[in-house]
């Protein structure tokens, strides 16, 4: 009993800590990412292959925020911490994290080079993977605003279901990009299916959270 008292005692501050938090604050702590790497980039510290360190570490932030993004609600309802209100925010920050990553490639690696571009696509699945996921996020990200909200009314739900195939067809793109599978994609994957399997069970609030 003196170790769950204690835990609330800690718990109570962190919750009072995070009603502070405005949104809007996280857009500027979720380009700090982004900043770190043009820091690294024009410090000559991305190695011999920059353009691809630049790729991956994009890709890998957009797709991490989004699955933080599907985590906060989980969260939310097993704990005391409302991090609800925080959803749009990761949510818009994956695909613009996502976009960059795209457009690096496309700009940078690929270079426009349309021939080529239609090669990867067809000897590389994990390319159409990714793109397949980013054009589902489109409409996520156009409608995650209140207007949209009170336009589409229950739309809006149906809509932003496809979180869910977007956030798998995602890991799939991050597992297929590998020669070899790769413990953190499969980690990853394994990750996601979970915090999507949570969904469909009632989960209750643990008391001393």
């Amino acid at each position: 009993m003196a170790n769950i008292n204690k835990n609330i005692d800690i718990i109570k501050p962190i919750s009072l800590i995070l009603k502070k938090i405005k949104p809007s604050y996280l857009y500027i702590i979720l380009l700090l990412p982004l900043l770190a790497l043009i820091i690294e980039l024009m410090s000559g510290g991305l190695g011999v292959d920059p353009m691809r360190k630049i790729e991956r570490e994009l890709g890998d932030t957009g797709l991490n925020l989004l699955i933080f993004t599907l985590a906060l609600t989980p969260i939310t309802k097993l704990t005391s911490f409302n991090l609800i209100r925080y959803k749009r925010v990761f949510g818009l920050m994956s695909f613009f994290y996502i976009t960059l990553h795209f457009l690096t490639w496309l700009l940078l690696d690929m270079q426009l080079r349309w021939d080529e571009i239609i090669i990867s696509l067809t000897k590389k699945p994990f390319i159409v993977f990714g793109m397949v996921s980013l054009v589902l996020l489109v409409p996520l990200a156009i409608t995650s605003n209140n207007y949209s909200i009170r336009k589409l009314n229950n739309y809006w739900k149906r809509l932003h279901f496809l979180v869910y195939p977007a956030v798998i067809i995602g890991g799939l793109h991050y597992l297929l990009m590998a020669k070899t599978i790769q413990f953190d994609a499969v980690k990853t994957l394994i990750i996601i299916l979970l915090l999507i399997t949570l969904k469909f069970f009632k989960l209750k609030k643990i008391k001393w959270l």
